[in-house]
């Protein structure tokens, strides 16, 4: 019987690792910064800490294939469920068999060599997300079952309703900052506001299924209390347009990839900057400015305008924000 130990340390395995690194220094596949934080030291050790990896996600710096990916997909996680370790893994799963995935079709149409086979696991996948990433996902065991792909979709249904209605009170809070923010008026807008505002449509009961788009009072002041650092940036996201969908929803669906949708991310966190400075800074909730700028730090703000109201919301609104003047 072969010795696994006899064919590691053979030779023929040293010419074989000798090769594979001199293929990889002259195809330029380890031309990237060493210095980079594991991806699953992200997820797995202390609190999730959203603003380093938000700042990797949009930095300029060369990292190996795939390390964003995955990075950015237990980002995506953590918007949508902060509390929930296990959505970030499956997310990076799914992150990470897309990676795979685009490294085996890099090589080629036509049957399977090993040389196709060596390109695409050693030069396309790469020996450094092979180790920071699949070893430490579990390898072949976090990938054989779909029963992880299950619990996502199970998870991520019931956040919907409340993170929707997150963003619409945010969408009535910006319409009312615009209207009446300005000289001559004095109007602090805050979540109670908003409230208020919900109340009014839900006594449109003939015109308006409350309940199938919004969830009560005490569920939303829970998502917005609970979870203030990501407020900024969903409701940014939601205004965002990726062909007939919004960034928001693509999130909402598990879909969010950094290799798709990584041309948004620098637009997405300058309006989210917006959102801080713009609405959250007229709030008695100091909090909410400051979490989302530890979140978003320093940079560009984009203004916009917010989404347009229904007729019935526009009713509800001249109805309901103007008692709100001081």
């Amino acid at each position: 019987m072969v010795e696994v130990h006899d064919i590691l340390e053979s030779q023929e395995m040293r010419n074989v690792v000798e090769a594979l690194t001199a293929l990889r220094k002259k195809f330029s596949f380890e031309d990237h910064d060493e210095d980079r934080l594991w991806p699953m030291a992200q997820v797995r050790v202390g609190p999730y800490n959203g603003n380093k990896v938000l700042r990797i996600i949009s930095d300029q710096r060369r990292y190996y294939e795939g390390y964003k990916d995955v990075l950015a997909a237990s980002f995506a996680g953590w918007l949508i469920l902060p509390r929930d370790r296990q959505i970030r893994e499956v997310l990076m799963v799914q992150a990470a068999l897309e990676h795979m995935d685009r490294a085996e079709l890099a090589t080629g149409e036509g049957d399977l060599t090993l040389e196709k086979d060596i390109a695409a696991r050693y030069l396309f996948t790469g020996v450094d997300f092979l180790i920071e990433v699949f070893d430490c996902l579990g390898g072949y065991q976090a990938f054989r079952s779909g029963a992880a792909f299950d619990y996502l979709y199970m998870t991520y249904a019931p956040a919907e309703k409340p993170i929707n209605t997150a963003v619409r009170a945010l969408v009535y809070l910006h319409h009312a900052v615009d209207r009446f923010a300005r000289s001559g008026f004095d109007f602090a807008p805050s979540l109670n506001k908003a409230v208020v505002m919900f109340d009014a449509l839900k006594d449109r009961k003939s015109d308006f299924d409350f309940k199938e788009k919004f969830v009560s009072r005490s569920l939303l002041h829970e998502r917005w209390s609970k979870n203030k650092q990501t407020l900024a940036m969903l409701y940014a996201a939601s205004t965002i347009k990726v062909n007939r969908k919004t960034l928001l929803w693509i999130l909402l669906d598990g879909s969010f990839s950094y290799y798709q949708h990584q041309k948004y991310v620098d637009d997405w966190m300058a309006r989210a900057r917006y959102v801080a400075s713009h609405i959250f800074s007229r709030m008695a909730d100091k909090e909410l400015q400051k979490q989302s700028r530890q979140l978003l730090g320093d940079g560009p703000i984009k203004p916009f305008t917010p989404p347009k109201l229904t007729e019935i919301e526009k009713s509800c609104f001249h109805e309901i924000f103007r008692n709100y003047i001081k």
